[in-house]
């Protein structure tokens, strides 16, 4: 694990299935970052989509990051949900002033779902679109 330098890049790709997805960048309070994602991944039964998720409406309350959509791109900082945020197609994000007061400062992704279902998460092959893949650049 590392810290980026300003204005470097990481691009990885996002499996579904774990819980949380390592990304191998350290993260520290007041750093802001760019998230670029394309491709698609699958839930379920659903077809597959991409990192903006899909509509469950009231189910939505359910998900690890309540409220927001199924398979909506998320990230975190650590194996907690404390520092939890949405990305999507494309954010910016600040680091948090509380990241500092945590031993782990490891920025995670995952697909929003249910906490129980993610054992029917898909990978989905590039001749349907995938994989699901993230570009992350430290801007300041």
């Amino acid at each position: 694990m590392r810290s980026l330098a300003v204005l470097e890049c990481q691009r990885l790709d996002v499996d579904p299935r774990p819980l949380f997805v390592p990304s191998g960048i350290l993260v520290s309070p007041g750093e802001r970052y760019g998230f670029v994602a394309a491709g698609k991944w699958k839930d379920g039964w659903r077809s597959p989509c991409g990192p903006n998720g899909w509509r469950g409406w009231l189910l939505q309350a359910r998900n690890r990051l309540p409220g927001h959509r199924f398979f909506l791109l998320c990230g975190t900082v650590g194996e907690a949900l404390a520092q939890a945020f949405p990305i999507g197609e494309q954010r910016e994000w600040r680091v948090p002033e509380a990241v500092g007061e945590r031993s782990d400062r490891q920025l995670f992704l995952f697909a929003n779902d249910w906490p129980s279902c993610y054992h029917n998460n898909r990978v989905v092959p590039p001749e349907q679109g995938g994989p699901l893949t993230v570009t992350i650049t430290r801007l300041t």
